[in-house]
């Protein structure tokens, strides 16, 4: 039972990470670059309640992810493995249906990179505390 109890601290505290870091890159960086792109291909950009909720379920999955992964293997390892499979598989998603702005990705690369690597340190730090 306190192994499931930790767990799902670090998976909330993962989770909690990832979801404001996210909101706030999205509402100062992403948003107002998609709007114009989106505006330019005469599409209405997604924000609906429903959309936000969608966005912060991702982000729990994400924390999931970084929980599971981090297990097996080191900080940057689990970072690189998380990165590519949420953050790069979703741009190339994007690109192919021709709605990802590329110079969007000027600034989401390293701040996802860096998202995703405090992510892995929360697991990295419950795991270094239970070597212990």
């Amino acid at each position: 039972m306190a192994n499931f109890k930790k767990a799902v601290w670090q998976i909330l505290l993962v989770s909690l990470w990832i979801n404001i870091f996210e909101t706030i890159r999205w509402i100062l960086f992403a948003k107002p670059k998609m709007d114009m792109h989106f505006k330019a291909l005469n599409l209405v950009l997604p924000n609906e309640p429903i959309n936000n909720i969608l966005w912060f379920i991702w982000g729990i999955i994400m924390a999931i992810m970084i929980f599971i992964i981090s297990k097996k293997f080191r900080t940057l390892e689990t970072t690189f493995i998380v990165w590519i499979t949420v953050y790069v598989m979703h741009w190339i998603a994007l690109w192919n249906s021709a709605v990802l702005p590329i110079n969007i990705l000027l600034l989401a690369v390293p701040l996802t990179f860096i998202n995703v690597l405090v992510g892995a340190l929360i697991c990295s730090r419950f795991k270094s505390k239970d070597n212990n």
